[in-house]
């Protein structure tokens, strides 16, 4: 079996485009400590590039997986692995040590080089900035859910993926899951392994209003200054202390008021923020942060959509609609591996684009932004920060497409200038 798969890996990656897309996450396990003996079938190294590669190939089924694996490696007369091998990897708990291990090395490096996405954003300096949501994940068709209705504490919804987003870098930094029935904001106190973020000093979060909890974030602003921009609840009590001038300014466009407020359920003075859109729409921003203009926190709160983004990526593109296993740790590691796809991906065109001398702006759907962009400015009056953002987060089809139809291909310079520079420049 292992001999199967020595020549399945050799004719995956000797010098094919996936050998180099799977390149930094490589580089990641050899900073991680473990026994490379220890898995004599299936190693660390492969069990997640296969993993990584269901992902971008949006194999929804295990066996359909098998098969393609088969199909590839033309010297073979039998398939290279048995889904219980792969199914056993899956679930398996020091394989998921390993893997939340090089995640974490993969993540720092990512945040290192990849570009700042708020650059030329002066007053936000250089403060870190996530954003926090959770994403419903169907359960596994080998799994029958019993809810808290029946006795049991499934949720309805399915499994919670709680992601952390670096909205500097465009990447999720962290996800963990959760099958139990609870909501999301108990998950943060109670669960939330991710807390550490929030421990951060001086870092900002910018949540949707299933979070506001207004006495935990008094508590991370209190204890590690820690602020919080969100969406105002219809059904937060609170008196209005002071009105604030608002100064007259390009990113304060369309802000009608800036309140310093006191929330019924905080110790603390917040702000409420109202901004009008030119259909006449009211938005109203609920914030702990005093730092920043009114118009950058309406700013920053619309992009908070880069996470959804990311899981459209997640559900959409990587096929992680439905869960492939039913215990808590394959979830899990299937939600670490599509984090991993996508920070690999999210590399590679960087990479590409950097070789190709095109700048993270032009990696992109560009006729159809370029477009929205036009005519943006002109609906907009050429408020050109209010709510808009150049750099677009969302990985495209067609970038996922070249690396789906192009991984077993020789990586060469020719290949990437045919193929993959008309699909970061534009649709072909």
């Amino acid at each position: 079996m292992s001999k199967r798969l020595d020549s399945l890996q050799s004719t995956l990656m000797d010098n094919t485009v996936l050998g180099e897309w799977f390149l930094p996450m490589q580089k990641a396990l050899d900073k991680v400590r473990f026994s490379r003996q220890k898995y004599s079938v299936l190693s660390a190294e492969f069990f997640i590039l296969l993993g990584c590669l269901r992902q971008f190939q949006g194999t929804k089924i295990l066996r359909e997986q098998i098969q393609s694996l088969f199909d590839i490696d033309d010297t073979a007369e039998k398939a290279p692995l048995a889904r219980s091998t792969w199914s056993d990897a899956l679930a398996n708990s020091s394989r998921s040590k390993i893997l939340k291990q090089a995640v974490q090395v993969l993540v720092t490096s990512a945040r290192n080089e990849l570009p700042d996405r708020f650059s030329g954003k002066e007053e936000l300096g250089m403060r870190s900035i996530f954003a926090i949501d959770a994403s419903y994940q169907n359960e596994s068709s080998h799994y029958q859910p019993i809810y808290p209705g029946q006795g049991g504490t499934d949720n309805k919804k399915g499994h919670m993926n709680m992601t952390t987003y670096d909205m500097r870098a465009g990447i999720a930094i962290d996800s963990q899951t959760e099958t139990r029935s609870i909501d999301e904001m108990r998950f943060i106190k109670e669960s939330w392994e991710g807390s550490h973020w929030t421990c951060k000093k001086n870092a900002l979060f910018v949540v949707d209003r299933a979070f506001i909890e207004a006495r935990y974030w008094d508590l991370r602003k209190t204890k590690y200054d820690v602020t919080v921009i969100t969406r105002m609840k219809s059904t937060f009590k609170y008196q209005i202390l002071e009105e604030s001038h608002v100064e007259q300014s390009a990113v304060n466009e369309n802000i009608v008021s800036d309140r310093k407020i006191q929330l019924n359920s905080s110790k603390q003075v917040w702000r409420l923020i109202q901004f009008v859109s030119p259909d006449g729409k009211v938005y109203e921003y609920l914030s702990n942060d005093f730092t920043l203009s009114p118009g950058m926190i309406a700013f920053l709160y619309h992009r908070r959509w880069d996470e959804e983004k990311y899981f459209d990526n997640y559900k959409t593109d990587m096929a992680n609609a439905k869960a492939w296993g039913k215990s808590p740790i394959a979830i899990e590691q299937q939600a670490l591996l599509a984090l991993v796809t996508h920070i690999l991906m999210r590399l590679f065109l960087n990479k590409k684009g950097q070789e190709m001398g095109l700048e993270e702006d032009h990696q992109t759907q560009q006729k159809r932004h370029e477009a929205k962009e036009t005519a943006y400015c002109i609906d907009w009056e050429g408020n050109y920060n209010r709510a808009f953002f150049r750099k677009l987060s969302k990985i495209t089809k067609q970038a996922w497409r070249f690396l789906k139809n192009n991984f077993l291909k020789k990586s060469a310079t020719w290949l990437f200038e045919r193929k993959l520079r008309p699909v970061l420049m534009a649709y072909l």
